[in-house]
């Protein structure tokens, strides 16, 4: 129970950071380095939110993504969903 206690404390504070960062995505990339997060998050981060950033593109040509990474790597599908949605929010004024 402790475990998940502190399992659901981390993933809010590091949902809470990615709503709390604001610019460009390249700030933002030095942003959560600088957090600590990790090389494949921040990969997968980087292409999910290039994905959300070229969607019209996408449609058509298929998203930004290593399929075989995230099968196998947690923190790089992790940070794909997460810099999918991130890039979302921030855009969603001009979708």
């Amino acid at each position: 129970m402790r475990a998940l206690m502190f399992l659901i404390a981390r993933i809010s504070i590091a949902a809470g950071m990615l709503i709390i960062l604001s610019g460009c995505s390249a700030t933002r990339h030095v942003q959560l380095s600088n957090l600590g997060f990790t090389r494949h998050y921040l990969d997968g981060y980087q292409d999910g939110c290039n994905s959300r950033k070229e969607d019209l593109n996408t449609y058509l040509e298929g998203f930004r993504r290593d399929p075989e990474r995230m099968k196998v790597e947690d923190k790089y599908a992790s940070g794909w969903n997460d810099g999918y949605e991130q890039c979302y929010a921030d855009n969603a004024e001009y979708h």
